[in-house]
């Protein structure tokens, strides 16, 4: 009796951080799933509690990520592998188990990405790559397609990172195919709230889209982009004016200023960041609702486009000062310089837009 009292507990602990992560209070959503996250493992091996304990870890990680506390996250991740390892050692494996691992895997090579090593996110990702093949092997498969699409994904962002723009494609569209199937009977858990698998599925066309923009294949770039935005319009019970839907906004804007429409990139820039409550006159120690390293490429970025449009210089001026001020990184090496759109050299690196952690990956 009381284990279930502590289930019901725990349960609107997760609720209630679930409300607080749709309005984008990311300390609140850690105060509620952190203790979760830290006891259940205690309360032995049911597929219930691995479910519980899974979900809360990995709402923290993420919370913390767009937070940016990177070491706090990273250890937390770690803990989340390392307890699924033990979860899958223990008697019987179970389709819980072995989607706890598969999601605390995924998570860990999204840790490892943000935070710049590539080779502990290459080996994450190659685990998570086995651990879908294996499953896919075994009578059709016992993991939610959600988890799936969201490890091809991971995988699929790393290569594109990495320049392995082919391999990311293809990546991409089974990651893709794999969201599709969300809604599928069984493809669905107890714990995990219907609005993660429309996450995953948005997180997952946002890549795919950038994908085709680094190829400069535009209108592929922006016909996935509009599937993107029409799921992150979803999101949230149909809430329109949120951060999500502030990112796909932005890269929308970025693929319109490159194929040369720039009134419209402008106007799309604009309504992005106002999603993304980045303001230049704004207090420099009011929270953001995204991770700063995405907020300070969308300031750049619309100070690329106000560079390229007349009498707008004083307005580029303020973004780009807002945008270095936001940035541990000298932002012209990875976005190109302030003049691309008037025929400036792209030197840029490049950067990855992670829906899930709302946060910008390195390109390498």
């Amino acid at each position: 009796m009381a284990h279930q009292e502590g289930s019901g507990h725990d349960r609107l602990q997760l609720a209630m951080a679930e409300v607080h992560a749709a309005n984008s209070n990311w300390a609140a959503v850690v105060e509620h799933a952190w203790p979760v996250a830290q006891h259940q493992s205690s309360l032995g091996g049911s597929s219930l509690t691995t479910q519980m304990q899974m979900h809360a870890s990995l709402t923290c990680v993420r919370a913390l990520m767009t937070q940016g506390k990177d070491e706090q996250a990273t250890q937390l991740a770690q803990q989340a592998v390392k307890q699924s390892d033990d979860f899958l050692s223990r008697e019987e494996v179970t389709p819980a188990k072995q989607q706890a691992h598969l999601e605390a895997t995924t998570c860990l090579a999204g840790v490892m990405h943000a935070t710049g090593d590539s080779e502990g996110a290459d080996a994450q990702c190659q685990t998570a790559l086995t651990l879908v093949h294996d499953d896919d092997d075994a009578s059709g498969g016992v993991l939610p397609k959600s988890a799936v699409a969201a490890a091809l994904k991971q995988a699929a962002a790393l290569r594109l990172a990495q320049g392995q723009l082919s391999e990311a494609a293809g990546l991409f569209g089974q990651a893709c195919a794999a969201a599709d199937q969300c809604q599928e009977a069984g493809s669905s858990t107890s714990l995990r709230p219907p609005v993660w698998q429309q996450q995953v599925a948005a997180d997952v066309m946002l890549g795919a889209a950038q994908t085709a923009a680094a190829q400069h294949s535009w209108d592929k770039a922006e016909e996935l982009l509009s599937k993107a935005l029409n799921l992150a319009e979803q999101l949230h019970g149909g809430d329109s004016q949120t951060p999500q839907v502030g990112v796909v906004l932005g890269l929308l804007g970025h693929v319109y200023a490159r194929s040369k429409r720039i009134t419209l990139a402008e106007g799309l820039h604009r309504q992005a960041v106002k999603l993304l409550r980045v303001d230049p006159s704004a207090s420099p120690s009011e929270a953001l609702p995204v991770h700063s390293s995405l907020a300070a490429a969308g300031a750049w970025r619309y100070s690329q486009l106000l560079t390229a449009l007349p009498r707008r210089d004083t307005e580029a001026s303020a973004w780009k000062q807002f945008a270095a001020a936001h940035s541990p990184i000298e932002l012209e090496s990875v976005l190109g310089p302030l003049d691309i759109l008037k025929g400036g050299k792209d030197i840029g690196s490049g950067i990855v837009v992670d829906l899930l952690m709302l946060r910008a990956l390195p390109c390498w």
